[in-house]
C-alpha cells in the first residue's frame, strides 16, 4: 500500500514528513551528521537492507537533503553528503534528542552527547522563539492561518477555532 504524499498541504510539517516521516530516512541523515557517508558504512551502522537502503537514499538525494559524490570511480562507489536542506532537517532531528533523553533513558544514561566542533563544550538542543529567545513551550501556543493558508473565513475559523475564538473575545 502507498503511502499517502502531503506535497500541496497547506502543512509544513505534514510536506515535511513527506521526506521525514519514514522512519528510515532520520536515521539515515543522522548517519550522515555523524560522518558515515559511505553506503557500506550506512549498511552495516543501521543494519538495513541494501535495497531499502538504496531506495531511501534515492528518495533523499531526489529531496535535495543529501548530495550523491562518487569518491571511487572503478567500482564506481558513492558518498552522500549533507546539503544545507539536509544540516536543516539534521538540526529538526537534533530536537528530539532531549525528548528522547527525557523520556526514554534513565537519567544521565543517555548514548550520545554533542560537542561544538570550534570548543568542545557540550550542547543541548533547544527550540527557542527567535523574536524573544525564550524555550517553546507547545502549551503556550496558539496555531493561526498564515500568508500561505488559503481557505474561505468559515473553514479558517473552523480549522483554527482557539485563534478565532481568543482574538475575538
Amino acid at each position: 500500500m502507498e503511502r499517502k504524499k502531503f506535497e500541496n498541504s497547506p502543512c509544513s510539517i505534514a510536506r515535511s514528513l513527506d521526506v521525514l516521516g519514514d522512519w528510515w530516512n532520520p536515521l539515515i541523515l543522522r548517519e550522515c551528521l555523524y560522518g558515515n557517508t559511505r553506503f557500506d558504512e550506512l549498511q552495516f551502522w543501521l543494519d538495513i537492507s541494501r535495497n531499502i537502503l538504496t531506495r531511501r537514499l534515492a528518495v533523499l538525494v531526489d529531496a535535495g537533503l543529501l548530495d550523491k559524490v562518487a569518491y571511487q570511480t572503478r567500482p564506481k562507489r558513492f558518498e552522500y553528503l549533507l546539503t544545507d536542506k539536509g544540516h536543516d532537517a539534521c538540526v529538526v532531528l537534533l530536537a528530539l534528542m532531549p525528548f528522547g533523553e527525557r523520556w526514554y533513558f534513565k537519567n544521565g544514561q543517555h548514548p550520545i552527547e554533542l560537542r561544538d566542533r570550534k570548543t568542545g563544550a557540550l550542547v543541548t538542543p533547544e527550540i527557542i522563539d527567535s523574536n524573544t529567545g525564550k524555550r517553546l513551550d507547545s502549551r503556550d501556543l496558539i496555531p493561526c492561518p498564515g500568508p500561505g493558508f488559503r481557505a474561505p473565513k468559515a473553514i479558517m475559523k473552523r480549522r483554527f477555532s482557539e485563534f478565532y475564538s481568543e482574538t475575538t473575545k
